[in-house]
Order: C-alpha cells, then sequence, then structure tokens
C-alpha cells in the first residue's frame, strides 16, 4: 500500500511537471506569434533579446529534455528509485532553460497562464517535500527548504523596458539579475529533485539574490516599485537566516 502510495505522488509529481512545460510553451509560443506578427521594425534590442531568449529557451529546454531522454532510456538498467531521482533532475534543468524565456515581458505575454505554470511547478515541488517527510521525518528542514525555494524562484525580476534616465545602466542590470537567479534557482530546483528536498541555502546564490535584486528595485524606484519583487526577495531573506540557523543545528 505505502509503495503504491508513493509511486502515486510520483506520477503526480511529473504530471505536474508537464503541465508547467504545457502552459507556459503555450504562452511563450503565442507571445512569440504576436511579436512576429507585429511590426519589427519599432522594435528596439531589448525587444530583440527577449525574442531571442524566448525562442532559445524553448528549443533548448526540449533538446535538452530529448537528449536526457534518450539517454536513461540507455541507461534503463539502473536502480529505479536512483533513474527516478535523475529523471526530476533533468526535467528541473529542463524547467530552467524554459523558464529563461519566461522571465521576459515580451508583447503578448499573458500573466495569468505564466503564473499559473508557475503554480503548477510549485505543486510538483511540494509533493515531492511530502515524499521527503515521510522518508526522512524532517519536515521542519524540508519545508523551510521547499518554501525558501519558492521564495527565491519568486523575487526573480521580469525583464521590462523603462522610461527612467539610467536605462542603459539599469536594463543589462536587469537582465544579468534575473538570468543569474534564473540559473541559481534551476541548480536549486535540481538538487532538490536529486537528493531529498532540502536546499543547501548557500551565502553566494543568497548574496546575489539579494544584492541584485536590491539595485534593481532601487533604480527603477522613482518609476515603479515592483511590490512583488520586494516582498519576495524580503521572504527570502527571512527564510535564508532562518534555514541557515538549521543548517548550523544540524552540524
Amino acid at each position: 500500500m505505502q509503495g503504491s502510495r508513493r509511486s502515486a505522488i510520483t506520477v503526480l509529481k511529473f504530471v505536474f511537471l508537464a503541465l508547467y512545460f504545457l502552459i507556459l510553451t503555450a504562452e511563450r509560443v503565442i507571445s512569440l506569434v504576436i511579436c512576429f506578427t507585429n511590426d519589427l521594425s519599432k522594435h528596439d534590442s531589448l525587444d530583440y533579446y527577449m525574442i531571442a531568449l524566448t525562442v532559445l529557451g524553448i528549443f533548448g529546454a526540449y533538446i535538452y529534455g530529448a537528449i536526457k531522454f534518450t539517454d536513461a532510456l540507455k541507461h534503463s538498467d539502473g536502480d529505479e528509485s536512483e533513474r527516478r531521482g535523475s529523471v526530476f533532475g533533468d526535467l528541473a534543468v529542463a524547467a530552467g532553460i524554459l523558464l529563461l524565456g519566461g522571465m521576459v515581458h515580451t508583447d503578448g505575454s499573458i500573466p495569468v497562464m505564466q503564473f499559473v505554470s508557475y503554480g503548477m511547478i510549485l505543486i510538483s515541488m511540494a509533493l515531492h517535500t511530502v515524499q521527503n517527510v515521510k522518508n526522512t521525518g524532517s519536515a521542519a528542514r524540508s519545508w523551510i527548504s521547499f518554501s525558501y525555494t519558492v521564495a527565491y524562484s519568486m523575487a526573480i525580476p521580469v525583464v521590462y523596458h523603462t522610461k527612467i534616465e539610467l536605462a542603459n545602466v539599469f536594463v543589462p542590470l536587469e537582465i544579468i539579475v534575473s538570468a543569474g537567479m534564473v540559473i541559481m534557482f534551476t541548480g536549486m530546483l535540481r538538487r532538490f529533485y536529486n537528493e531529498n528536498g532540502e536546499n543547501k541555502f548557500f551565502p553566494v546564490w543568497f548574496l546575489f539574490a539579494l544584492i541584485g535584486d536590491a539595485a534593481v528595485l532601487a533604480l527603477r524606484w522613482q518609476e515603479e516599485i515592483n511590490f512583488f519583487v520586494l516582498i519576495f526577495i524580503s521572504v527570502t531573506t527571512l527564510l535564508w537566516l532562518i534555514g541557515s540557523i538549521l543548517k548550523m543545528e544540524r552540524k
């Protein structure tokens, strides 16, 4: 009975991850169609960057996933639980590649679809946490790790156009912070699925987010306060402190 229940949760984890890919891919394709059917001559360099990143994100995610899936079939004689962990870890990397193109505000972006797609991956992560709590019994560490990883992902700034005076400084900074945090979140997500769901609370990854978000928020403060990023980087900071304390107590 317990094995079948664990298997059902694993299937649900995969289903919700698959829904993330389907929904976000559909949203990104719709946006690209609108971009390419509009007058491209009116687009600036940031528009072209966002379009290119979206295209590369879609193709990169599915090519990476196909390569890893093919490789998994070739080496299907390994331990079943280890193989499942590897599959979810590979899917996490593919999800991160797709997310690179999801964190840019292209023409025709549909925020509702984006939020729904992110919700799917969060449900999959929550199910993985439930599994790990049952296996390890470390509920506090597991749920703090889950919450920190979620808050970190929500603190990633979306790349937007801006009309501030320091736009030439702000835009490259925003691109670096957004892409950098997506890459670091992808690393967290891969470890989250490959291991027992516990975050390592690396100081460098946290400080990159804290300093990067602070700079992005400060530069655009007069034009618009991004309360969403402000709230989630604050939550991320609190959870990082709690997680780091629990990590030290464990040692």
